[in-house]
């Protein structure tokens, strides 16, 4: 999509994967040798989709572990990822992205799905959206997202109890892919910036500070009416890695029916 930006948020490491020397992000999607990275794959559909322009975000330590990644523009995290959260990677790429306009396709790096997923997102890239699976499974890591129907999504957040979300519609669990429209990225990045704060030049105001995770900013923009939420199709293969036993899955079973399905595509 012409002038859509997306930025890839790929600072974390495989701590809870047992791989803290690497990051989760340029894990192998499978036992094979020469298969793709999350990221690596991840890059290479948002370009054959058409997305104009790729910002990676990584930590400044393994920033020369991604090099080998053609038509992307690497954007050192400066912060210690250890004690800070992903709206502050966030707001390292707003950052870099600034010269530009157009909107922006926020997404984190330890996600994989097949392709008519992506091709699902970009046909919906009008107004600023929270992109959601249909299902949930119902484990502790889910970011489920609540509300009066997709047009006034309300509340974003795991491990939402049902007292807390009385009143309110399961909407779906978010996917890690939002679309911020061109006229929404003042906003976004100044409402980031407010939450983490920047040194020497503002403090921070967000509850958790620089800990602050892309969630809490979402949340503001779903209070003050910036963001609506959207559905990607039934059926469409995804998931995030977060643990071992995910990481096991991914490889085993759901990235070889990916490929399967990809290729009937």
């Amino acid at each position: 999509m012409r002038g859509l930006t997306a930025v890839v948020l790929a600072a974390g490491v495989g701590r809870r994967l047992g791989q803290p020397s690497v990051p989760k992000s340029l894990l192998p999607l499978s036992h094979r040798a020469g298969e793709p990275t999350f990221l690596g794959r991840h890059v290479g559909i948002l370009r054959e989709c058409g997305v104009d322009r790729v910002v990676v975000v990584m930590s400044e330590a393994h920033l020369g572990s991604a090099q080998h990644l053609e038509d992307v523009e690497l954007v050192a995290n400066t912060f210690d990822t250890s004690t800070t959260g992903s709206t502050l990677s966030l707001l390292c790429g707003l950052r870099a992205a600034a010269p530009h306009d157009g909107g922006l396709l926020i997404t984190d790096a330890d996600i994989v799905y097949e392709r008519r997923l992506l091709q699902s997102v970009m046909g919906s890239c009008g107004r600023s959206c929270l992109f959601l699976a249909p299902r949930v499974a119902g484990d502790d890591e889910e970011v489920r997202v609540y509300g009066h129907g997709h047009e006034h999504p309300v509340l974003i957040g795991k491990g939402l109890s049902p007292l807390l979300t009385t009143g309110l519609d399961l909407l779906g669990e978010s996917l890690g892919i939002v679309h911020v429209a061109a006229e929404d990225r003042a906003f976004v990045e100044e409402a980031a910036r407010w939450l983490t704060g920047w040194p020497d030049e503002s403090p921070a105001y967000g509850f958790a500070k620089g800990r602050s995770e892309h969630e809490e900013l979402w949340q503001y923009c779903l209070t003050l009416r910036r963001m609506v939420s959207a559905q990607v199709p039934a059926g469409l293969e995804y998931a995030e890695c977060d643990t071992p036993d995910d990481y096991a899955y991914i490889r085993d079973d759901l990235f070889p029916a990916i490929v399967a399905k990809d290729g009937h595509s």
